[in-house]
């Protein structure tokens, strides 16, 4: 196990750098931290570019682990209370999108806890995956690995641009759903499969081009005072509606 003592280290120069989308572009990698994250990209077979450690620890594959001092952990890490263990992973995107069981459609998302917080329900749900449509924010900055609690590793991911997804939607064999306040059914229905839920972006919802690919609209009833729901919940509220025996 090597042991590096200066911030200006080539490696941890590099890990620090990917705190900016510039670079995680640039280099195609993203930062996990934790030893929670990183069993989970250990048991999805992910295997790290780069391992960092603050106690000894064994290799993983090929990859030998770094020993750092606390003091370049904090330097490495983005919260203020860092993990013993930080490692980079390359990010990975999905090609094509395969008709079956439940994908979920994200327009132009830009939170990313939001964004963490869904690839996080789509895992729970065992859904096929999450296609991002448009200008939706980096689902690899550590916000949003840190939101998915280790799911990033779990869910396939597609990115698309607008035209390509709605083409998509034109040839979907299945249902093809998205929530809308002018959707003139209710939410709890029979889906059928393959669905792709269609989930509008926070600010403005689903925009009338993505809701006119759709072949249904649907509502969540909110009897209450709220006009909306935060979209992490109501994309939970969909995707458990959408497998449902």
């Amino acid at each position: 196990m090597a042991q590096v003592m200066s911030p200006q280290n080539p490696a941890i120069k590099l890990i620090r750098s990917l705190s900016e989308k510039k670079f995680r572009q640039e280099t195609g990698l993203f930062v996990a931290e934790g030893w929670e994250m990183l069993e989970r990209a250990r048991k999805m077979g992910w295997t790290p570019e780069h391992l960092v450690s603050m106690e000894p620890i064994s290799a993983w594959g090929e990859t030998l682990p770094i020993l750092v001092t606390e003091k370049i952990m904090e330097g490495l890490s983005g919260q203020n209370n860092p993990q013993s263990v930080v490692a980079t992973f390359g990010q990975r995107y999905v090609g094509e999108v395969t008709p079956n069981g439940v994908w979920v459609a994200l327009e132009d998302m830009r939170d990313p806890g939001n964004l963490g917080t869904i690839i996080r329900t789509a895992d729970a749900v065992a859904a096929s995956g999450v296609i991002l449509v448009g200008q939706s924010c980096d689902p690899y900055s550590g916000e949003c690995v840190r939101a998915t609690t280790g799911s990033i590793f779990g869910v396939p991911l597609v990115r698309m641009e607008t035209g390509a997804f709605i083409a998509l939607c034109k040839s979907w064999p299945g249902d093809v759903v998205g929530t809308h306040l002018k959707g003139n059914e209710d939410f709890r229905r029979t889906y059928k499969s393959p669905t792709l839920l269609v989930m509008g972006s926070e600010r403005r919802g689903l925009s009338d081009e993505l809701a006119a690919a759709c072949n249904s609209l649907v509502r969540i009833p909110m009897p209450g005072g709220a006009e909306s729901l935060n979209v992490a919940t109501a994309t939970a509220l969909m995707l458990y509606e959408a497998v449902k025996p």
